[in-house]
């Protein structure tokens, strides 16, 4: 029987070896994708654009931080990376978007400073109409985020990984905890490193999973950066499932 793909994930191991089977190239500049999920064929994808970096600079109290300025993304692209729809969202300083899911309705995002314990918009859009709305601001950076569909509400992680958020549509806090001892960094979306196809390492942030047959596990990634259209490609990888 074809497993899930959480049951996929789950059967693959470090040592997994995942092999380039395709690439597509993409028509349109990218800018640093973060996030990718996918909706009757399409790929959803959020994107930061960085027009002045954010910094950090040492003070007696620790680390401060300016947060640069930007623009968000939200490309709708072919599985062939042809662009289809794009929206631009954030202000100003929010312009770091995260990650995104697909609710089998809406597409969810949020765009945030690109500092700790700052703001972050959350946007809603409706893949049928190409509506956006905004849906809630919140008072600290939001990374990922996820809905679940037994309960609706909001699942979100901080800067660093620091708190788990239970959120409701309009941002109500409704759950949270901070992560305890060791943290793992959650960013926006998963991250691994793979093979480019001129044999270089690069490091795919936005990603998404599909079952390949009862034994693989296909990965679409996105690379880290493209500044110009043709320069990035969507990478199709499959790994063989343990067991």
């Amino acid at each position: 029987m074809k497993p899930t793909v959480d049951e996929a994930i789950a059967r693959v191991t470090r040592a997994a070896e995942w092999a380039l089977v395709d690439t597509v190239p993409l028509d349109f500049v990218c800018h640093r994708p973060q996030g990718m999920d996918r909706a009757d064929g399409s790929f959803f994808v959020s994107s930061s654009e960085v027009l002045r970096p954010a910094g950090a600079a040492a003070g007696p109290d620790g680390p401060s931080y300016t947060p640069g300025t930007g623009r968000g993304h939200l490309f709708e692209m072919s599985g062939r990376g042809r662009l289809l729809r794009h929206w631009e969202l954030g202000e100003e300083t929010v312009y770091h978007a995260g990650g995104l899911t697909h609710d089998g309705q809406f597409v969810w995002v949020s765009v945030a400073e690109d500092r700790p314990d700052s703001r972050s918009i959350v946007y809603r859009l409706d893949p049928a109409t190409g509506e956006v709305e905004e849906m809630f601001r919140y008072p600290d950076h939001l990374r990922g985020i996820a809905r679940d569909p037994e309960t609706g509400l909001l699942h979100a992680a901080t800067w660093g990984g620091r708190r788990i958020l239970v959120l409701s549509t309009d941002g109500e806090a409704v759950d949270g905890a901070p992560v305890p001892g060791r943290r793992v960094d959650v960013h926006d979306c998963a991250a691994v490193t793979a093979l480019s196809p001129a044999g270089r390492a690069v490091t795919v942030r936005a990603v998404d999973f599909e079952t390949a047959g009862t034994d693989l596990l296909r990965m679409y990634a996105l690379p880290d950066d493209s500044s110009a259209p043709g320069q990035a490609c969507l990478l199709v990888l499959e790994a063989a499932l343990r067991g």
